[in-house]
């Protein structure tokens, strides 16, 4: 239990510093949002670039790991949405808010840092799968869902859902950074010392100043809600998602063993810090900061449980 708390520590007490800087004010409280703009524009980016570049092909992608990871996210999504319906008699946008929550996690601020310190290689491939699923299959499908449920009454159709969703997911610096980071390593690009160089250093702020952003964006949430839908979507979140992907391990064709662990770690996390963002757009921000910050505060221990179980 020690060796695993041994893991999960460092990461809890980088979102704790995170959170006394700005609760004390040492770190004002604004400047989160700028250090999470040099995580997502900058460090992360170079970070996935870098490393797909350096990658043969063939080893960036395994269908196996995008389908059980992309089925299981799914699956998870659906059963936001209907269980939201079915307890709460919620509209198609509140559940699609909430199966958001369930669904997404955040695989950039959270879930590369616990790979970076279970894995002693960690797969990179696995985290920039993640992310492709996430960001071009299922925020997707739930922000049309959601769209489509605000807008029917005004004439939204689907098609029209779509455009304005895929839009804004082709302008992510992440994906982005993924499908040069594929190309480079297609064409197997060699590129110079110096800029090999630079994108590392970017790289190596990546976790640690992801994690203080996560502890940073804490000190305004507060307790807001019912409980019953704080609960369900936490369960949903910790316990629910990561047990989908467990499912489809044991069910779908056996592939490496440590996409497999990291496909139920990435499914672990917490949700994606801008889940109060995406639920403020819909009436749902209150709602959504105080599952964030209940989330984030119990993983600790079930992060701690799912690597005690799997290592």
């Amino acid at each position: 239990m020690l060796a695993v708390l041994s893991t999960t520590a460092p990461i809890f007490m980088l979102i704790a510093l995170g959170f006394v800087a700005v609760r004390t004010r040492l770190m004002p409280s604004d400047a989160i949002p700028g250090l999470g703009r040099l995580v997502m524009y900058f460090a992360m980016p170079a970070m996935i670039f870098s490393t797909l570049t350096n990658m043969k092909f063939d080893e960036v992608i395994d269908p196996t790991y995008m389908l059980v990871y992309g089925l299981g996210s799914a699956l998870a999504l659906a059963a936001g949405i209907g269980l939201s319906k079915l307890l709460f008699r919620d509209s198609i946008a509140a559940g699609g808010v909430k199966g958001i929550g369930m669904a997404l996690s955040n695989s950039a601020f959270f879930g590369y840092p616990v790979l970076l310190q279970v894995f002693d290689d960690p797969p990179t491939n696995a985290f920039a799968m993640g992310l492709m699923i996430e960001n071009m299959l299922i925020l997707p499908l739930a922000l049309v869902l959601i769209e489509y449920g605000v807008g029917r009454q005004n004439g939204t159709t689907l098609a029209s859902a779509w455009k304005s969703v895929l839009v804004r997911v082709m302008q992510n610096p992440l994906i982005i950074a993924i499908v040069a980071g594929i190309v480079a390593s297609a064409i197997e690009l060699q590129l110079p010392a110096v800029v090999n160089q630079s994108l590392d250093m970017l790289a190596g702020v990546a976790a640690p100043v992801a994690l203080f952003v996560v502890g940073g964006s804490l000190v305004n949430s507060s307790l807001r809600g019912s409980v019953s839908e704080i609960s369900m979507v936490v369960v949903g979140k910790l316990a629910l998602h990561p047990l989908m992907m467990v499912l489809l391990i044991w069910l779908l064709p056996d592939f490496d063993p440590r996409l497999q662990l990291a496909a139920v770690l990435m499914a672990a996390m917490p949700m994606m810090s801008i889940y109060p963002i995406i639920g403020g757009n819909y009436g749902y921000r209150n709602l959504c900061a105080s599952i964030l910050l209940v989330t984030t505060v119990l993983s600790f221990v079930t992060i701690t449980l799912t690597l005690k179980l799997l290592l």
